[in-house]
């Protein structure tokens, strides 16, 4: 063992230090730290029931509130190096940790989902609103706006959704240890990220989205006009995208927290708002503007949507976890980006896998004809509508997961993660017998032409079956995110849509000539082996070890340990070196 002074010179820069503390002594002292702070009183509604403990007075007597803590690690370095293992040992006394259910944690992801599954459907209606008020302008115009939206998702919302998902980590585990000055701090840190980002995104659309278009479609008169309109679409659109990246961050800041909520009520507003200004910068004769009020119906929204939520944060709730600093120009938010990074290029891989490769799955229905490629639309948005249930499932379990690991409590996890799994495999169950049975309903509600419909519920077999994968899949992703894993299902989507589904899709469709079925047979097989490939990863968590690596972070890569209380919540502010 080394001396006094060597061992406190880690904890105090001002000591000269000549060898490393004992990190396992740290991190040991902060995992049961982290058990005690969970019975410590919160909010109900923004963390798991199961953390709210009945404290007796001789476990009072023995917790550390904040303030203490702090003292006493402001003091190790003049006292001796016994500090750090009386208050080790000190665990004997503190309660154990947090103990759920595998029903109550089915009744709490349930309760989360559901106003995610709302907000998602919603948020989804905003691109649906844009399709159906300019698709009545003429097939160029329809033409221009599918393209328009093709183009803005792979190159710019896929980007904005899979950075966003690194808060599903980084944000819901600081909750979980009660870290709520640093929830605040990755919310900062991934806006000016993705404000970053926003750059060459808008340099895209406003100057190079027309050569592009024009390059991959063709340069005859009626792809002309067409890639113009959907140029046009693109340079407007671009105004508000900062104001949808600010509600999408928002948005995953206020689930971190256990406020599902919030989003639900800002988009039960906007999306009727949108289709109303849909209709009358589109439609209306005093106001209208054809075309290009769409895109400027999505810009209002998205500002307003993105202003309702941060007056949600600022003036009802949520603002308890904005970070403790007088500017948001401080250098903390410019510093230590690189676990977000490293969290959100597997976000976008998996997000971007997804999207492109339905893309590409579309282009080569429209090889069949017009009524090959009607159906496939028809299959595609009844899928993505159906999916919006799962990943609202996928959300709700994975920030649940990831409250658990940053309250070090293993047991929990575990039990979270199996109800989370079972629960994904009745869901599946139930969407597959849905679309199932009611397939030739839900056919119907796009089109009268026959042939259309026969095709189109031929195909549905398989998308019912697709869904069963499709929970399975969004679950695990979600358990992966809550753990911080999510470069596993980045890995897992890439060798599945692009080594297995297009392959194999190509040969069932063109040389077995099953057509749009060999095409759908060909994703089945993809979600097939990335649902069960993600399941595997799950099942065989090395939970220590994930719950170590979140205590590491907390501790190593900002370079301190912060208690101190914070508004009506405990946050992290004094500085420890490790």
């Amino acid at each position: 063992m080394s001396d006094t002074n060597e061992r406190t010179s880690l904890l105090n820069p001002s000591i000269s230090r000549n060898e490393d503390i004992d990190e396992n002594e740290i991190i040991s002292y902060v995992q049961h730290r982290r058990q005690s702070i969970a019975a410590s009183t919160i909010s109900n509604e923004n963390f798991p029931k199961s953390f709210n403990f009945q404290h007796h007075n001789q476990h009072q007597s023995t917790i550390l509130d904040g303030n203490t803590l702090g003292r006493t690690i402001s003091n190790i370095s003049t006292r001796s190096h016994n500090t750090i293992q009386e208050i080790i040992s000190n665990q004997q006394n503190l309660p154990p940790e947090p103990k759920t259910t595998i029903y109550s944690e089915f009744i709490k992801i349930s309760q989360f989902s559901i106003p995610l599954i709302i907000t998602f459907l919603l948020q989804y209606s905003l691109t649906v609103a844009s399709v159906f008020s300019v698709g009545k302008l003429g097939s160029n115009e329809l033409a221009a706006i599918s393209l328009s939206s093709m183009t803005a998702n792979i190159s710019g919302y896929a980007i904005i959704q899979g950075v966003s998902t690194c808060l599903d980590t980084l944000c819901a585990q600081s909750f979980g240890k009660k870290d709520f000055n640093s929830v605040g701090i990755h919310f900062i840190r991934c806006t000016y990220l993705l404000l970053l980002l926003f750059i060459p995104m808008a340099i895209l659309w406003i100057w190079g989205s027309y050569p592009l278009l024009i390059k991959i479609i063709g340069n005859d008169e009626d792809n002309e006009k067409m890639c113009q309109l959907a140029s046009q679409y693109l340079k407007i659109l671009s105004l508000g995208i900062p104001g949808f990246i600010i509600f999408e961050n928002g948005k995953h800041f206020l689930q971190s927290q256990g406020i599902f909520h919030a989003s639900t009520i800002v988009l039960c507003i906007c999306a009727p708002l949108n289709g109303l200004l849909n209709y009358l910068l589109v439609w209306d004769k005093s106001i209208g503007l054809g075309f290009i009020g769409a895109p400027i119906s999505v810009v209002i929204t998205n500002w307003i949507m993105c202003l309702s939520l941060l007056g949600y944060i600022y003036f009802i709730n949520g603002y308890q976890c904005l970070p403790k600093t007088s500017s948001y120009f401080s250098s903390v938010f410019f510093t230590n980006w690189s676990r977000m990074i490293n969290l959100s290029i597997p976000g976008v891989l998996m997000i971007e896998a997804e999207w492109f490769a339905f893309e590409i799955i579309t282009f080569e229905a429209a090889k069949f004809g017009t009524f090959t490629l009607a159906a496939q639309s028809i299959i595609s948005t009844t899928c993505v509508i159906f999916y919006q249930i799962p990943f609202a499932l996928s959300i709700a379990s994975g920030t649940r997961i990831a409250w658990y690991i940053g309250a070090a409590s293993k047991k929990s996890s575990i039990i979270t993660t199996k109800a989370t799994i079972y629960l994904s495999i009745l869901l599946g169950l139930f969407n597959c017998s849905i679309l199932f049975t009611f397939r030739d309903f839900f056919v119907k509600l796009y089109t009268t032409d026959e042939r259309v419909i026969e095709l189109a519920k031929k195909v549905l077999i398989i998308g019912s079956i697709y869904q069963i994968n499709d929970c399975l899949s969004c679950a695990t992703a979600g358990i992966l995110r809550g753990q911080g894993r999510q470069m596993i299902g980045g890995i897992m989507n890439l060798i599945g849509y692009y080594l297995l589904a297009l392959p194999i899709a190509y040969i069932f469709a063109f040389i077995l000539n099953y057509k749009l079925i060999g095409l759908w047979l060909g994703m089945l097989i993809a979600l097939m082996f990335v649902s069960l490939s993600q399941l595997y990863f799950v099942i065989n968590s090395n939970w220590d070890k994930i719950i170590q690596n979140c205590i590491e972070e907390g501790i190593i890569e900002d370079g301190n340990l912060n208690i101190e209380a914070h508004s009506m919540l405990p946050s992290m502010s004094n500085s420890l070196v490790v």
